[in-house]
């Protein structure tokens, strides 16, 4: 079977030419979007297919988003998820409300905010996002690095970016790799993991035996860590920020 990825208005698509009759689109809870094509059907007609039917998959995954589960409000006393951990959350008033820059502590005692409006709950959600980012960026060079090792290929370019429904996306012709910064809520392995799982799709652009035979090999329990991503929502998190795996 060739497998190969398609990117349409920034949604991925994996597309398998199998021994079928027609096209076939899929949309997976998770997110994923597969496509199955004739053997014979052109890379241009099927890209073309794809492009006529890119707002009914946006549609899907939308719908799909929206029976998700919503995590517990952020709120003063409360807990926030950083690296799998509920961690105490404390909200306090800025000594100088002019100051309308928001200011975050982590530390052994949990996660304290400073706010100019400690009610302010989009102004909580964003310094939240905002520490993830840090702590996502912090570590992000060093797994890279390791999984470069390990594989003896590199990304071209490595950036954060917020994603509603993948933890991470791979374009193989350009080598550019998105993470997703709110995998700080979750355990460190998970980020490990889905750096791996985009960086094996540099050489292996789908999900097929050649994807899953590279994963086996450099980390075997990875299936365990996908289910860990697809099954458990951080307990608290910004609103609209619930990634699923790929």
């Amino acid at each position: 079977m060739n497998t190969w990825t398609v990117v349409v208005d920034g949604i991925e698509i994996a597309v398998t030419a199998k021994r079928v009759r027609y096209l076939r689109l899929v949309v997976h809870p998770d997110g994923r979007v597969r496509a199955s094509v004739p053997v014979r059907a052109s890379r241009r007609d099927t890209e073309a297919f794809l492009r006529d039917r890119i707002a009914w998959v946006r549609a899907q995954q939308e719908r799909l988003a929206a029976r998700r589960p919503t995590p517990p409000p952020l709120v003063d006393g409360g807990t926030v998820r950083v690296w799998g951990e509920d961690v105490p959350l404390r909200v306090i008033a800025a000594r100088n409300p002019a100051n309308r820059r928001a200011r975050t502590r982590l530390d052994a005692g949990g996660l304290s905010v400073t706010l100019p409006d400690p009610t302010d709950a989009q102004a909580l959600a964003a310094a939240v996002a905002a520490l993830y980012r840090r702590e996502t960026a912090a570590v992000l060079d060093d797994l890279v690095a390791k999984w470069a090792a390990a594989l003896g290929q590199s990304p071209n370019r490595v950036t954060l970016r917020t994603m509603r429904t993948r933890w991470g996306s791979c374009t193989p012709a350009s080598g550019a790799i998105r993470i997703n910064p709110d995998l700080a809520a979750r355990h460190p392995r998970c980020l490990s993991y889905v750096v791996l799982h985009e960086m094996v799709h540099l050489s292996q652009p789908g999900h097929g035996p050649g994807f899953c035979a590279v994963m086996d090999a450099h980390l075997p329990q990875w299936r365990a860590v996908r289910a860990e991503l697809n099954t458990r929502q951080p307990s608290a998190a910004p609103p609209g920020h619930q990634p699923l795996a790929r």
